[in-house]
This record gives structure tokens, C-alpha cells and sequence, in this order.
């Protein structure tokens, strides 16, 4: 199967734009969600995991532990079990799950969906996901996030415990297809999607990687990929790509002495980067499709992604 190229225009990104599309983390606290208010459309579950025993403070707030919402469609499972999506950065993916968009959600897309997020009030956990959805350096070294100068290149110890505590733990609330286990997620979630993606014995069996930060480890990371494709040592397991057409265009630089590196290591990733991961994708034999969501930032692709993968329709 070849990669399909997308547009996405209609329904999906109208819904995503009838909603405040954020380019910037907010520092503003989180409201409750259905993980602490239960739903009327899902079947809400939810679990704690301590956080790895390094420390990676953000903003001075303690190390956060992990905190795992499982939201199982209402009614009876499918002879063969709940197809099933994990999502990362959970907070921020439950913020947009409310019982209105998940009501959306057309029959046949139905399934189980599991956020994987962080014990924070806080959209985005910075310097927790930056060590867990990064892959290490060449030599399998970890490396400095350039945004918080905490720990980074921790993948590969953050694909493990999803393989050993938290899918086990998950998929116990209801019966479950293993053979259509998906993961998704969005710039550093979609840097560890690819990574997940790159792994043989990864649990997942397709991807959906968003907006994923090529220009990590000085963007050295893309052409590995690549290099991996070519050499037969990808598996031809479904991975599909988005991105918003004018992330470049609307990219934005928080201008601190802190964010130098990172802002430099963004803008010194080659335009076509993505474009030529997949075209790698497609000649390797690897399949999936390419969307691209027309007039969207990074930022504002986190949405539009999320209401793509979970199926949602108006």
C-alpha cells in the first residue's frame, strides 16, 4: 500500500476551528474533566503510575506521576474486542474529549480510547514529556532538552512502560482487539510515535504521528529514520502523518535566552523534512497516509489532528 496524500477541508477542520486553536501553551489551570467528572457517552476509567525516580521539575513543581484515562464506548464489545487508540500528552487530548465531540464520534469508528498524561493541572507536562517521547542520541545516550535543560532521550524506557504497566493495565476494563492497537500523537508525542513506529517489538500495530519535532537532536533523527527505512529494518505497520500546512510560516519564537537552541535547531531543519520521511515511507513500502490541514500552525495541528484520528464528524 502506497501513502495517500490528504487535504483535509470540510467537516473536520471546521470543527476544529470552531473551537480556540492554541499556538502557545497555556499556563492556565485545566478544569476538571470526565477523568475526575465521569461521562455520559463513555464508560470512564482512569489510573495512576509513579513518575520514573530521575527527577524532571518543571516550573518547580515536583516530578508529576502518570495519570491514564480509558474511556470505553457504551453498550456491548465487538466479537473480537474494542479496537483501541492511545493518546499522548492526556491532558491536553481530554481537555478537547468532552461528551459533545466524543457523542460525534460515528458508530464504525468506535472504540476504546486510552489517554496516556501526566498528574498535572497543566496542559502539557514540558520537561516530563521532553524526557519520555524523545528518542536518545546516536550512541543511545540521553540528551538535554534545549526548552527546559532537563533530561531528555528517554523513549525507549517510556516504550517500555507502555508495554509492561500501563497497556496491561488499560486494556483490563474491557475486552479489547490487540490486533488493532493504535497510537497516536503530536510534535514531541509524534517524535516518540515515529520512534515507537522504528521499534520491532513495539505493542502498537499502526501509528498516527502529528507535527512530529524532526529538528530534534539537531535533526539528526529524520535521516536515521530514513536510513532505517531503506535498510528493511522498519516494519510495514500502517503509520499515517499530519502536519498544518503553515507551521513554518506561523512558527513563533518565545524569545528567551533559554529557547535559543531550541529556536535554532526548529529553523535549521530543512523545509521538506516530513515530506521526505514519508516519501522514504513509501518507497520502503510502508503504509499510511499524509495529511495536511490547509492554513494551520504547529500549535493549532495538535486539534485537527486529534478530531481526525478519533473519527469525529459534524
Amino acid at each position: 500500500m502506497m501513502y495517500r496524500r490528504e487535504m483535509v477541508m470540510g467537516s473536520i477542520l471546521t470543527l476544529a476551528l470552531a473551537v480556540p486553536l492554541r499556538a502557545q501553551p497555556s499556563t492556565k489551570p485545566l478544569p476538571p474533566s470526565q477523568l475526575d467528572t465521569g461521562s455520559a457517552v463513555r464508560d470512564v476509567y482512569s489510573f495512576t503510575l509513579p513518575a520514573p525516580a530521575a527527577p524532571a521539575p518543571e516550573e518547580g513543581a515536583a516530578n508529576p506521576d502518570y495519570r491514564i484515562g480509558v474511556l470505553v464506548p457504551k453498550g456491548p464489545a465487538p466479537a473480537k474486542g474494542w479496537p483501541i487508540l492511545y493518546m499522548l500528552d492526556g491532558q491536553a487530548v481530554m481537555e478537547r474529549l468532552t461528551d459533545a465531540i466524543l457523542a460525534k464520534i460515528p458508530q464504525a469508528a468506535q472504540r476504546i480510547i486510552v489517554t496516556v498524561g501526566y498528574q498535572t493541572p497543566q496542559r502539557f507536562a514540558t520537561a516530563a514529556r521532553a524526557r519520555d517521547y524523545t528518542p536518545p542520541d546516536p550512541k543511545g545516550l540521553a540528551i538535554k532538552d534545549p526548552r527546559t535543560g532537563t533530561s531528555a532521550g528517554h523513549a525507549d524506557s517510556f516504550l517500555h512502560l507502555l508495554g509492561t504497566q500501563i497497556i496491561p493495565r488499560a486494556e483490563s476494563f474491557a475486552p479489547v482487539d490487540p490486533q488493532e492497537r493504535t497510537l497516536w500523537g503530536h510534535s514531541y508525542g509524534g517524535l516518540f510515535v515515529l520512534y515507537a513506529a522504528s521499534q520491532p517489538d513495539s505493542p502498537f500495530v499502526a501509528f498516527t504521528s502529528a507535527s512530529p519535532a524532526l529538528w530534534w537532536d539537531e535533526a539528526r533523527i529524520g535521516p536515521a529514520f530514513e536510513a532505517q527505512m531503506r535498510a528493511g529494518r522498519w516494519s510495514r505497520r500502517p503509520l499515517d502523518i499530519h502536519i498544518g500546512s503553515a507551521e513554518r510560516a506561523k512558527a513563533t519564537d518565545p524569545g528567551t535566552k533559554q529557547t535559543e537552541a531550541f529556536v535554532k535547531m526548529r529553523g535549521a531543519l530543512p523545509e521538506h523534512a516530513l515530506e521526505d520521511l514519508v516519501s522514504t515511507a513509501r518507497a520502503a513500502g510502508i503504509p499510511g497516509q499524509f495529511t495536511q490541514f490547509p492554513g494551520l500552525s504547529h500549535g493549532q495541528s495538535f486539534v485537527a489532528s486529534l478530531y481526525k484520528t478519533v473519527g469525529v464528524a459534524e
